[in-house]
């Protein structure tokens, strides 16, 4: 993918600002929740209630507005080492060019409900910065001073509802500004966190809007300014004017800087007192966006002129001298090609992640030597892993996937794969096919050692001395999976599994009846029926693939299999039913309660089989931080995993930023996220009360945990969990 495209990305990124915060707007000569300004100073905390307060009304009344957006850029690198190459996915640079700036027009033009274009229509600049990092700089400019949250729930705003649980207030002064009197509040944290912000905002009398906030923080590694500015009046009410930013990232010896200047001037802007957009959407599920972002001709303005008539304040001396040293400005035409040749340095290759586009063809890879494939856990000790992602687009928003995946489990020695090819052919409902190849934990069944207990009870050999050994399982499972309707999706398909013995048994002591159980390979064919439902579901289109967003209730799913004997020398003659149930809930404030609870049972055996239940398994590898459900246990013993016919499980967990490292080193939430707080029970008949609790911290770069397990509140084991998070 050019990096032309690249900067559209961005831009639309910067200019959805307009969106969001022009959905805190209302028309007319006056504002909805205006109260009489008071005649002297209020106290800090009073004025704070009025703004939140006066927020959630600002809401849905912008009809349609038009812009012309310019963006100033410039990123320089201060100090770097060799270990910029291993960093490099953690903060925005390019490498090749240790000073750059550039600068973009575009229009921007927004019609209800949600519907955005941007028209890119001039590019200028010594170079253009990392394509990925950069636009993660640039959606510092994606902002709403009014929300809760901002950044992806990275931060905490002060106009929270409940902001004043984590923010002290203080008045520092009073002042006149076009006949409107201005209050600028500092806010401050009470408690050192990456959560939270300090700075100051800017708070206009009597309509108690925001008319400037001036921010500092840190996010990731980088420690950064925001200072944006808002119109005054009902014509620009709320709208952003301006927006600068810095941001310095420091991390393992290398320093970078960025800076953006972002200046907004409006066309037209209209607004409605009747919010007609808000009534239609009102009842709708459909929260989506719908941007137009047109790329194919952006034109490389040289024209010294041009650009002075758009920048709303001039070069200082250091870029006017940037662009004085540009020799080949083809940099940019070319940098397709610069890209290619980047991809095949090995170095990259061996440490990073990185991804590869050419046209609607898109390549990841998780690079060879890259760090974050590694992890760790009690029972299976260090792992590592390689992952590949393929996508190729068709038209009408048709995709083929691929995802190939090998790891390696060092303390057992044991390697894992799988391949997975997924045709979407319906993406408005989700519609897809999917084939999957691999192997899968090693076990035996349970009905097989019970079987051989029962035909030794009168002999003086115990099953235990027998050297029983693991079944190798591989598997090939074949499904289509399509929604019937909004928040029910139907699975049909069938498992093929192929278990054999690692070693064979040779007891001339055992009967050949033994011998024969013990030593031979199993094969199942297992038709399955399954539906995954979620009322209430909302969800989001990108042109006609859909998405599922948020639900304000569970997720309920069951599956029934039915292994059918005959089929390709199958054997397996036994049904598997199971059902859960999990749902994610926000308790405000960046707090989330998430709960997983489900059973499984095997019914008509009539056959050896191997209890591999879908929703309770042993995992191989680290989950991600972001998997918020969560549903595994993470010191239970292996052989539990496969030891009963039946099982019932839940899970609870607990997510803040605020646990117990504010009271102990604050210091050390500067660098957590979150905390989490974990409960687990499990009931088999072999294993009927077991119990695991643990506590993790995590951020965007590892996460780790500790967990301890109990039976029957007897004190069994302990364990770690750790993985990174940065593929």
């Amino acid at each position: 993918m050019s990096k032309h495209v690249v900067i559209i990305a961005l831009l639309s990124i910067a200019s959805v600002s307009c969106r969001l915060l022009a959905g805190e707007v209302y028309g007319g000569d006056s504002l909805p929740c205006s109260k009489p300004g008071p005649a002297e100073a209020l106290p800090a905390d009073s004025i704070m209630r009025l703004v939140i307060e006066s927020a959630v009304s600002y809401q849905d009344y912008l009809t349609s507005a038009e812009a012309e957006i310019y963006i100033k850029g410039r990123t320089e690198i201060l100090k770097q080492n060799q270990l910029i190459r291993l960093a490099h996915h953690l903060f925005p640079v390019d490498r090749r060019v240790k000073d750059m700036v550039f600068e973009i027009v575009s229009d921007f033009k927004f019609e209800p409900p949600d519907i955005f274009s941007h028209n890119l229509r001039a590019i200028n600049g010594s170079s253009i910065p990392n394509r990925k990092k950069q636009q993660e700089v640039f959606s510092f400019l994606n902002f709403n001073a009014y929300a809760s949250t901002a950044y992806n729930d990275a931060i905490l705003l002060p106009v929270a509802k409940k902001a004043f649980w984590y923010y002290d207030y203080e008045l520092m002064d009073v002042n006149d500004s076009a006949g409107l009197k201005i209050y600028r509040i500092r806010f401050s944290p009470k408690q050192v966190s990456q959560k939270l912000i300090s700075g100051d905002l800017y708070v206009v009398d009597g309509t108690w809007t925001i008319d400037k906030i001036d921010m500092s923080g840190k996010y990731a590694f980088a420690d950064f300014n925001l200072v944006m500015t808002y119109g005054r009046g009902y014509s620009r009410f709320n709208l952003p004017e301006t927006a600068d930013f810095y941001a310095k990232y420091e991390v393992l010896g290398n320093a970078v800087a960025n800076s953006y200047h972002s200046h907004f001037r409006y066309k037209s802007v209209v607004w409605s007192q009747e919010a007609s957009s808000k009534r239609k959407r009102r009842h709708s599920l459909d929260v989506s966006s719908y941007y137009t972002l047109s790329s194919d001709t952006v034109p490389i303005i040289l024209d010294s002129a041009y650009w002075r008539r758009k920048r709303d304040m001039p070069l200082d001396r250091e870029e006017e001298t940037l662009y004085r040293h540009v020799t080949d400005k083809r940099l940019l035409q070319n940098d397709s090609i610069d890209n290619v040749q980047q991809y095949l340095k090995l170095t990259e290759k061996l440490v990073n992640s990185y991804t590869f586009d050419y046209k609607t063809t898109r390549i990841r890879y998780s690079g060879l030597l890259n760090p974050s494939q590694l992890g760790y856990s009690k029972f299976n000790g260090v792992t590592y892993r390689q992952r590949v992602r393929l996508y190729k687009d068709f038209t009408n928003d048709k995709q083929l996937r691929l995802r190939p995946e090998i790891g390696f489990v060092f303390k057992r020695k044991e390697i894992y794969f799988r391949l997975l090819g997924e045709w979407e052919y319906l993406p408005e409902r989700f519609g897809v096919v999917s084939v999957l190849a691999g192997n899968g934990n090693q076990t035996y069944s349970h009905s097989m050692t019970t079987f051989i207990n029962e035909q030794l009870k009168d002999s003086t050999i115990d099953a235990d001395d027998l050297g029983l050994q693991y079944f190798r399982h591989y598997y090939v499972e074949l499904k289509n999976r399509i929604e019937l309707f909004n928040g029910f999706q139907l699975m049909t398909g069938f498992t093929y599994n192929n278990r054999s013995p690692i070693k064979k048994i040779n007891n001339p002591n055992l009967s050949p009846e033994i011998l024969d159980v013990a030593n031979s390979d199993y094969n199942d064919f297992t038709p399955i029926l399954g539906f995954t439902y979620t009322p209430r579901q909302y969800y989001r289109m990108d042109g006609k693939r859909k998405s599922y967003v948020f639900s304000y209730y569970p997720t309920i799913s069951a599956e029934f299999a039915r292994a059918t004997p005959g089929v390709w020398k199958s054997k397996g003659d036994f049904t598997r039913i199971e059902a859960d149930m999990h749902q994610s809930i926000s308790l405000g404030m960046l707090r989330r309660l998430n709960y997983h609870v489900s059973a499984g049972m095997y019914t008509r055996q009539r056959s050896t089989y191997f209890a591999d239940f879908r929703y309770f398994t042993r995992r191989n590898f680290p989950d991600s931080w972001d998997d918020q459900i969560g549903g595994i246990f993470n010191v239970l013993g292996r052989d539990w995993f496969n030891a009963s016919d039946k099982y019932a499980q839940a899970h609870v967990m607990f997510q803040s930023p605020f646990i117990f490292l504010q009271f102990y080193k604050k210091q050390a939430s500067k660098y957590v996220f979150f905390e989490r707080l974990y409960l687990s029970q499990l009931w088999t008949p072999e294993l009927p009360c077991f119990t695991e609790i643990g506590y993790g911290i995590g951020n965007h770069i590892f996460n780790v945990g500790v967990f301890a397990g109990f039976e029957e509140y007897r004190y069994l084991n302990f364990g770690v969990k750790f993985a990174f998070e940065l593929f």
